[in-house]
């Protein structure tokens, strides 16, 4: 359905922009980071308030719009845009307010990562999120929210005091642990599924300079280096600060330290990373680096904001197609480890990897049903991320990905990070849910019977 002129002017008291096909600036708003999604929405409602929000949603429902909710437009499956419907763009809902007392922040729906990091970290305080600052803050915490910080302060969820919240029916509520506990149950993990959230509040955290270890091998090296870190990781003694991060991909022409015979050439690319005391951590690194020996390799000292943008130019929004899958598994086998160089040797893009990342840590220590993110018993998450320039390299790409997954998955314990999957699973909302589903769909059920918000991982009410 196309939205006229004199439907947009109907929207009393919107305050911010409304942006429509033929308007000056209507491309650059309906663009989002994955080219993949090429989609023309009716209406997009740049929105200053919760009041905005509120008013798009009651129009999109007057007028039978299929809405999709837009902060920093990562979603990989383009969940951030819609044909023919109305888009809701938080990009004016960028503030991050801190309180350095309670080490508290509050954190406007559509904030990126980098607006969140800058902040915080001009008190010496970090929030744990995702690694690239130009992700959505909001897609990212809903989803669970995964990054460098999750094992040393747990998932971006895990730091979540509250939140307000546009619900389907346009009324804005805030909910906590003691204010509508079922809705922040569900915000902790169930994606997008009930409501619009406006604005964020988090617990944050104390912290300085990161030191990282990089490493690149061969990949005939590869069951020394995960073998490696399936063993440190797996210690009983392992250390919350410490993140082991192994990519098996084309050595990249952006790392100073990598030999150029490596640069193209398919190997085993590792981050190792410690966020605690530096004199420790220095002397728990070079540990790892001198058992590694590896071929290439650098440690040192970075500070939190600089690691964080370590891919940012690499991934700007706009410039790439990408096509993921993902899952967990408790330990890197033999068996698992030989599929993964086996599909790591047949690596096409650049910028395509097979990623290993360690969870467990802090993540492990919440109960799996206290937040309705459920794989909190995973000590690995194996992502999967097609990422090229050229579309005539698409159905390539997209074939490596499937097969790759294809070869994994019978080496996984089943589930997926909702942040890291396409738009075309079977089964979705199971395998992002798994044992939270039931009660996701009551809170589903209460919150948005009619399904108003789908564009996601969808629970069906």
């Amino acid at each position: 359905m196309h939205v006229t002129s004199s439907q947009i002017e109907s929207i009393a008291g919107f305050t911010g922009a409304l942006i429509e096909p033929g308007d000056a600036g209507y491309d650059e708003a309906r663009a989002v980071w994955n080219v993949m999604h090429d989609r023309s929405p009716a209406l997009i409602a740049r929105c200053t308030s919760a009041d905005d929000v509120s008013r798009a949603i009651c129009h999109a429902n007057q007028h039978g719009l299929t809405i999709a909710v837009r902060g920093g437009g990562h979603s990989l499956p383009g969940h951030s845009t819609v044909d023919g419907g109305l888009v809701i763009d938080l990009r004016e809902l960028n503030h991050v307010l801190v309180d350095p007392v309670t080490r508290t922040a509050r954190v406007g729906g559509g904030a990126l990562l980098g607006d969140v990091d800058r902040a915080v970290q001009a008190h010496g305080l970090v929030v744990p999120a995702g690694v690239v600052s130009h992700t959505g803050a909001g897609g990212l915490t809903l989803g669970g929210g995964v990054g460098r910080m999750m094992r040393h302060f747990g998932l971006t969820i895990d730091s979540l005091l509250g939140a307000e919240v546009v619900l389907a029916d346009g009324r804005t509520v805030h909910t906590d642990a003691r204010e509508l506990p079922d809705l922040f149950w569900g915000l902790r993990g169930g994606g997008g599924n009930f409501g619009v959230v406006t604005e964020f509040e988090f617990r944050a955290y104390p912290l300085g300079d990161l030191l990282v270890l990089a490493t690149f091998d061969p990949l005939r090296r590869i069951h020394e280096v995960l073998g490696r870190g399936e063993a440190t990781m797996a210690a009983p003694d392992a250390r919350d600060e410490l993140l082991w991060t192994s990519f098996v991909r084309k050595g990249p022409e952006q790392a100073p330290w990598l030999p150029e015979k490596y640069v193209g050439t398919a190997g085993v690319m590792s981050l190792i990373e410690w966020s605690g005391d530096l004199d420790e951590g220095r002397e728990i690194l070079e540990r790892i680096q001198d058992d590694l020996a590896p071929a290439a390799s650098s440690l040192d000292r970075v500070p939190y904001l600089a690691m964080q943008q370590i891919t940012d130019e690499l991934l700007a929004p706009g410039t790439l197609h990408a096509y993921v899958k993902a899952g967990f598994t408790g330990a890197l086998t033999d068996e698992l480890i030989d599929v993964i160089a086996s599909e790591g040797a047949k690596v096409g893009s650049p910028l395509s990897v097979i990623e290993v990342l360690s969870m467990g840590g802090a993540i492990g220590r919440v109960e799996s049903d206290a937040t309705a993110f459920p794989h909190r018993s995973a000590r690995w998450l194996i992502n999967v991320p097609g990422q090229w320039r050229d579309a005539a390299d698409s159905a390539d790409e997209k074939r490596w990905v499937r097969e790759t997954f294809a070869a994994l998955e019978p080496h996984l314990s089943g589930g997926a990070y909702s942040n890291f999957m396409e738009g075309d699973e079977q089964q979705a909302a199971d395998v992002a849910y798994g044992s939270t589903l039931a009660r996701l769909r009551e809170v589903k059920r209460r919150y948005d019977p009619q399904n108003t918000f789908r564009l996601n991982q969808n629970i069906v009410p």
